[in-house]
């Protein structure tokens, strides 16, 4: 068993094998139906860079375009001059071009399809850079679980011909780092063997978890005994979970859920369910998959794959404003890269964005709906990727940073750790580098944290933060702060959605991303409130089985 498992009929698994096979599209152009002029590579989610160091630009978000159609939407179509008439027809309109509307968009062949982004990447929270020809950063998403041999993950993965580039992390002789030292063995009581039983003992709580009880989402099982499960752990805090079966916890292992927690959720154990955690962390510690650059890579292949096709078109600089069902198709209006609005009109409409983005577009949603959306929270992340100026092996690959406390305060302790985990980027290329590029993930696991990245001075503000953070820590790789090149910054405003208790249980995700008139659909991470690729493909895969 794995942490999601996709057995859905209506996609025979002769038409996953039959998807055609990946493959580099050149340099060229599209002159897209609406007359504009893109170069697909400057599309894509994987950025090639002829330099190697820091740039004080902020990547990610593009929040200016975004606020002005979102917060004030009737004035802002007033202003444009209303909502023009259709002037295409699609068979779909995919609007975001993360994991969830790129994969939508592979297998939907045979169908004209338009994808619109309001970035000037796709890929969505999965992006990339590759600097000169091996040096691969993650700008987001880092890595997937072990698909079952088989299974439409595997067999998706293996359509785009990047199998062969995951390296396996083995979690059971896992490194953190406790005080500036960096330590192997965690599982095995390496930070305080005196207690190492205790360690050992948590392990196998969570690997029994993995074994024989796994709370797997998506939910396709609709049997009682099922969903009555699984909605036992939804109902209680990670927290309340950990304390019943672990007992009295050693701080070193709360400490490392923690900081597990904020770097996969964006929020505090006690925050998330039991079932949406275990769901997590028991499947990661039974080995994930890692690819050079992280997910990114994962987009860049589909995006590929799909740029050589003739039935879909990109947009990027795309904002869609207003969704709507109309005699059985979706009409969509949005924001073209001109700043002009432009309608068309399809069969169906997958809206990937976020249900805070989603409930200020998409019309014709009943209360239940609505409020369900709005009862979703979302949690701000920042990510920044250090550039070296010389080699250094990699100690592990995902290396949580620890003090030998559990954080008591989300706001004062993620101001003072900076950063929950550190990647060495060079391990999944075996260290196949002539410099090396540490990726550190920044969650901002609390409320309104997306106030803090309108800051002009934001760039600045983290470079300090993470110098002062990290020089104590650089030394136990050889290293200085004068060893440092620079630092490139990400931002991603609402990248994670709050994984509620009871969120599942009480039918909240759900009921937020049920179809309206069979033409307009949802799908994102945000459908289960997991944020994982798992959950993205997983979601898309359930739209699909009720359009194709």
């Amino acid at each position: 068993m794995n942490r999601r498992e996709f057995f859905l009929s209506s996609l025979a698994a002769t038409s996953l094998m039959m998807l055609p096979p990946w493959a580099r599209a050149g340099e060229k152009s599209l002159m897209s139906t609406f007359g504009m002029d893109a170069t697909l590579q400057d599309l894509a989610p994987l950025q090639r860079i002829s330099g190697f160091g820091g740039s004080t630009e902020i990547e990610g978000d593009l929040f200016d375009e975004a606020h002005e159609v979102f917060w004030a939407k009737d004035y802002y179509i007033q202003k444009k001059g209303g909502i023009p008439a259709v002037s295409a027809q699609f068979d779909v309109v995919i609007i975001g071009g993360g994991i969830s509307g790129l994969s939508a968009a592979y297998y939907l062949t045979g169908k004209k399809i338009l994808i619109i982004d309001g970035h000037t990447r796709f890929g969505g929270n999965a992006k990339s850079q590759l600097f000169g020809r091996n040096n691969y950063v993650s700008q987001g998403a880092a890595y997937i679980t072990m698909p079952e041999a088989g299974d439409e993950i595997d067999t998706f993965l293996a359509s785009l011909k990047i199998k062969n580039l995951f390296r396996k992390v083995e979690h059971e002789a896992e490194a953190v780092n406790m005080n500036g030292r960096f330590i192997n063995g965690f599982w095995d009581g390496a930070t305080d063997p005196a207690r190492a039983d205790e360690f050992r003992f948590a392990h196998k709580k969570f690997m029994d978890v993995y074994e024989n009880n796994y709370p797997e989402l998506p939910i396709w099982d609709p049997s009682a005994a099922g969903r009555n499960r699984f909605n036992s752990l939804d109902g209680i805090p990670f927290t309340k979970w950990i304390e019943a079966e672990l007992g009295t916890v050693h701080p070193h292992i709360m400490e490392y859920i923690s900081m597990y927690c904020w770097s996969s959720f964006g929020a505090a154990p006690e925050e998330i369910s039991a079932a949406q955690g275990l769901n997590f962390l028991s499947c990661d510690l039974a080995g994930t998959l890692v690819l050079p650059g992280g997910n990114g890579i994962i987009a860049d292949a589909v995006f590929q794959n799909l740029a050589k096709r003739n039935n879909v078109t990109f947009l990027n600089h795309a904002f869609a404003v207003d969704v709507r069902s109309e005699g059985g198709k979706a009409v969509v209006c949005f924001k073209n890269g001109m700043n002009q609005l432009q309608t068309v009109s399809a069969k169906h409409c997958i809206v990937t964005a976020p249900k805070m983005v989603s409930k200020k577009i998409v019309n014709g949603m009943d209360p239940m709906q609505e409020k369900a959306m709005n009862n979703m929270h979302y949690r701000a992340y920042l990510v920044g990727n250090i550039f070296l100026k010389k080699k250094i092996p990699s100690i592990g690959y995902d290396i949580f940073t620890m003090n030998g406390q559990s954080p008591t305060n989300e706001y004062k302790d993620s101001m003072s750790r900076v950063f929950a985990d550190i990647v060495f980027s060079d391990w999944a290329v075996k260290d196949m580098t002539d410099k090396s590029v540490l990726t550190l993930y920044m969650p901002l696991p609390y409320d309104m944290a997306q106030q803090y990245l309108f800051n002009p001075d934001l760039y600045n503000k983290y470079l300090e933060r993470v110098k002062n953070r990290i020089s104590p820590i650089l030394p136990g790789m050889g290293l200085t702060w004068n060893d440092v090149a620079g630092m490139r910054l990400v931002r991603y405003g609402h990248a994670l959605p709050v994984a509620h208790i009871n969120g599942v249980r009480n039918g909240m995700f759900e009921t937020a991303h049920q179809s309206i008139d069979n033409c307009i659909h949802f799908s994102n991470q945000d459908n289960w409130g997991n944020p994982c690729f798992e959950t993205s493909f997983g979601s898309t895969l359930g739209v699909l089985r009720r359009i194709m």
